[in-house]
């Protein structure tokens, strides 16, 4: 089958999105991809995909999708660029990403003409996740994001979907009991775990060096809401009781918590034990990975947290280092499960799981060859690969 994927992102730094796309390529089916593409950065083709990107400037994006609930020019432009791509492949089916492109992707099928199914990928619990989203935040800016029209909205955006994919069972479940029309067989439950042959590929740089001190390790998006500023505190606790220890950070910083970030990193007592670096190449993360310690994921305990396990704890474990993370339902049952961590439900136990695991060599090491091995039985096999293989040979039966 033709498959058209659509996410408003730059696809091939969006790991999950690449990583589903080469799952249903070594399948046999023919991938397009409808994407982003943005102004003065680089935007690297694939020799696997058909990839047509939209070029745009990063803060007309940010400006266009800020104004989503006011103005739906956002959904309006989307719908003429799918139904476009649409009849320029012949596209059978659209699989696109994140609640709020369900409905521009519906009118762009409906006005094609072609009556593809519509696969709709939840990357998170949306309607409450915006909701925290600091851009959303303060009085004129709350007024005119309107983040609570979503709660509303998701009624309607996930009707227009043929099938629905989740992160997790709990997340699909939430789904099912809060909305009677949906039905069980058509919600999809698809973890957010690493592409095996795609980190196979990576290489290790010998010139990435190991520090003398124990190292904390927090990689993805840098923000208030992922508990980063809990890390920056528990380390100079850490600190203050006379630990050697060293935080790295790798990550973009959410734009309204960059005053407080570079404030924080620059206190006379952490400043000298955190090194942070905006960004760097998915296939440089296992170089970092080689020369920490322990690795970090303080995510703030909320319903968006709770709809699925990050792909950063999936990454953790494929490096084979220890896990210290928050409570969050999901990635504590995975922790546990696994023994490859430790789980903590507030500051204090947080502050205690890092001496922990400063204080004992072994557990650190036995943690972590726990968690490689575990990943590895679980999600590196073709049973969960087949999860988002059969949800299109259903669809191509029903033809």
């Amino acid at each position: 089958m033709n498959i058209g994927i659509v996410v408003d992102n730059e696809f091939n730094n969006d790991i999950r999105v690449f990583k589903e796309a080469n799952i249903l390529k070594t399948a046999g089916h023919t991938v397009f991809v409808l994407c982003y593409g943005y102004r003065n950065k680089e935007n690297l083709d694939s020799k696997d995909f058909f990839i047509e990107r939209i070029l745009i400037n990063p803060k007309l994006k940010d400006i266009l999708f800020f104004l989503f609930n006011r103005i739906p020019l956002y959904e309006y432009l989307w719908k003429l660029k799918i139904n476009r791509f649409i009849n320029k492949n012949s596209i059978d089916v659209i699989h696109t990403h994140d609640l709020y492109m369900s409905k521009a992707a519906h009118l762009g099928i409906k006005s094609s003409n072609r009556n593809c199914p519509l696969i709709l990928d939840l990357h998170e619990n949306y309607p409450i996740a915006v909701q925290d989203y600091n851009w959303t935040k303060g009085l004129l800016r709350h007024l005119i994001s309107a983040p609570q029209k979503w709660i509303k909205k998701e009624k309607e955006y996930l009707k227009y979907a043929s099938k629905i994919i989740v992160l997790s069972n709990a997340f699909k479940t939430t789904l099912l009991e809060r909305y009677s029309f949906l039905n069980s067989d058509n919600i999809i439950a698809f973890p957010n775990i690493i592409d095996f042959q795609r980190f196979k590929s990576f290489k290790i740089d010998n010139k990435v060096k190991k520090k003398k001190n124990i190292t904390l390790f927090y990689f993805g998006a840098v923000a208030e809401r992922r508990g980063i500023f809990d890390a920056i505190e528990a380390l100079k606790n850490v600190l203050n009781k006379g630990y050697h220890i060293d935080l790295l950070i790798i990550g973009p910083i959410d734009k309204a918590d960059k005053t407080k970030f570079y404030s924080l990193i620059n206190e006379v007592e952490v400043k000298n034990h955190i090194d942070y670096i905006s960004w760097i190449k998915l296939s440089e993360l296992l170089s970092y990975l080689n020369v920490v310690d322990i690795c970090l994921a303080p995510f703030i305990r909320n319903p968006q947290h709770e709809s699925g396990v990050a792909n950063k704890i999936y990454q953790y474990m494929y490096g084979g280092k220890p896990i210290i993370a928050s409570d969050c339902l999901p990635q504590k049952e995975l922790i546990e499960s696994t023994n490859c961590g430790l789980i903590y439900s507030n500051q204090d136990e947080f502050i205690e799981s890092i001496i922990y695991l400063i204080k004992h060599p072994n557990q650190r090491k036995e943690m972590g060859v726990n968690g490689y091995k575990e990943l590895n039985k679980r999600y590196n096999n073709d049973n969960y690969k087949n999860i988002l293989i059969n949800i299109y040979d259903k669809i191509r039966n029903q033809a």
